[in-house]
């Protein structure tokens, strides 16, 4: 009947969806490296359009503190980055989940962008930090398929990263859940020309 195929059999046709694209990416990634185009990139309107789609989907309080950062990437693979951090940090907020971006000029050496996903939920243990970003890797209290995501996201979110010249680590969040912190360089105009 329509009632089933509209909730039951539909939302599990797109969670299948999403777990074969993914898949897929990371299946690409192995064999031949993330295929990224590289352009121009304004990662705080990235970051703030997120911010803005939390907002739509109701239900916690969203806080965001955004500066410029433009970087030399493909828009597309840094927008999964901060979706998958920010649906991530939404499964598990209880109420808030607070979203950042800085430039650290401070370190020797050239400007990163800082991106930082922050949940009040359980946080990750920290025997748990190094794995969360493998492959199927889920918390044991995301087991169930109400809840949990299909334990991909943070290893596309690694790869991406990575594929871009940057880190990604998970820490304590000032709320006392999880801090999901991405770092990226951030390129001038000059560079982005030599590279492309």
């Amino acid at each position: 009947d329509v009632e089933t195929v509209d909730e039951l059999l539909l939302p599990e046709v797109q969670r299948m969806r999403s777990m074969v694209e993914d898949l897929l990416l990371l299946a690409k990634n192995d064999e031949r490296g993330v295929p990224l185009r590289r352009e121009d990139v304004d990662l705080d309107d990235i970051v703030l359009s997120e911010a803005a789609r939390l907002r739509g989907l109701g239900g916690l309080e969203i806080r965001a503190t955004v500066e410029p950062a433009r970087l030399a990437g493909d828009p597309d693979a840094l927008l999964r980055v901060v979706r998958n951090l920010v649906d991530n940090a939404r499964r598990h907020a209880r109420g808030v989940v607070t979203i950042g971006l800085a430039v650290d000029r401070a370190n020797s050496g050239d400007p990163r962008a800082v991106i930082t996903v922050d949940d009040d939920g359980e946080g990750v243990p920290p025997d748990q930090r190094d794995t969360v970003f493998d492959r199927f890797a889920r918390l044991d209290a995301d087991r169930a398929r109400g809840t949990g995501g299909s334990g991909l996201g943070l290893a596309i979110v690694a790869e991406i990263t990575r594929s871009h010249g940057g880190t990604v680590r998970v820490a304590d969040a000032p709320s006392g859940g999880a801090r999901f912190v991405v770092e990226l360089p951030v390129e001038t105009t000059g560079d982005l020309s030599e590279q492309t």
